[in-house]
């Protein structure tokens, strides 16, 4: 792997390390990596299937799931709520 070293404005490291704690990257390799990928998949740069670990919640009630998603407090309300949609619809919480 390759090492690069960049300069930023203490504002910009700042904003870096908020959105590495936010979004739970281990660190801000990780969360430059995960931009980079984004940005090559997002213009075309980057033919890549992205697979995520998914894995059933240890429950089948929607209320825990959604209570859990609310109290972490990271999620918007537009994303709860699509989140809810999204549950209802499943078979998996029915």
């Amino acid at each position: 792997m390759t090492t690069i070293n960049i300069s930023l404005p203490n504002t910009q490291a700042e904003l870096v390390d908020s959105l590495v704690l936010r979004y739970n990257f281990a660190n801000r390799s990780e969360f430059f990596r995960a931009l980079l990928r984004k940005i090559a998949i997002d213009t075309g740069l980057l033919h890549e299937t992205v697979v995520y670990p998914f894995i059933s919640p240890k429950t089948r009630s929607k209320k825990q799931v959604m209570k859990a998603f609310t109290k972490n407090g990271r999620y918007s309300k537009s994303f709860l709520t699509d989140l809810e949609e999204g549950l209802d619809d499943s078979s998996y919480f029915q």
